[in-house]
């Protein structure tokens, strides 16, 4: 078990609380990139809430000034959350957004994640249950490399889910950060990773049990092998 390393970009609100008197500052583990938070009261309802960042309420949100579908992520990106939706107002509404609307992005709703292209086109998505905690990685692998070559996965709890076709697909010209919350919908973020690199599955894989509240029993599953 280890930390999938050389991420551009990590955050993680392990031990973060409300009392605390760096509440308000919430910096990347790179190069200590500030979370900007806005309407944000740290209270039992928006704040620090179990070792995450809880929002709800439009008007409340957290942005972090980094782009991180711009370039060319076909030469291989991996973007990695943790979080779980809650106080769910309509299966609709966007709890976090990655990019923007005039170029590529990652929308987050309380029942799906959606990658889409620089033209708004539905590259790649996942649906899941409301008020369950998951850790999604979406992974964009090179073009032309010797393995996966173009494919678009998503990795939900470790596991690979899906994959789609990525040839040909632009993700460029997006202009926008990350944004989290400023939805009537609430949101739950417990960690965050971006990648300038495709990982692997086992890679993925392990970043779900590095990042667990509860590594022994993940890891106590994987003992298929007893008595030699």
């Amino acid at each position: 078990m280890y930390e999938s390393s050389n991420y551009v970009l990590k955050y993680s609100a392990y031990g973060k609380t409300n009392t605390s008197t760096s509440k308000t500052e919430w910096l990347d583990k790179v190069n200590n990139l500030p979370v900007t938070f806005t309407n944000v009261n740290f209270d039992s309802n928006i704040g620090w809430y179990e070792n995450s960042l809880r929002l709800s309420g439009t008007g409340a949100y957290a942005a972090i000034d980094y782009k991180a579908l711009n370039g060319n992520p076909s030469l291989g990106r991996t973007i990695e959350f943790e979080f779980m939706s809650e106080k769910v107002n309509a299966n609709t509404d966007v709890i976090m957004r990655i990019g923007d609307l005039s170029g590529a992005r990652i929308d987050v709703t309380p029942i799906s994640a959606t990658l889409y292209d620089a033209s708004g086109n539905d590259v790649i998505h996942t649906n899941f249950k409301s008020n369950e905690r998951l850790k999604l990685a979406f992974i964009i692998n090179e073009v032309n490399s010797t393995t996966d070559s173009a494919l678009v996965y998503i990795v939900n709890n470790g596991i690979l889910e899906r994959a789609e076709g990525g040839t040909g697909i632009i993700f460029t010209n997006t202009t926008g950060g990350i944004k989290i919350g400023d939805s009537l919908s609430g949101i739950r973020l417990y960690n965050l990773r971006v990648y300038n690199r495709a990982l692997s599955y086992t890679d993925a894989y392990n970043n779900y049990v590095f990042d667990s509240d509860d590594k022994g029993t993940i890891l106590a599953k994987n003992n298929v092998i007893t008595n030699g």
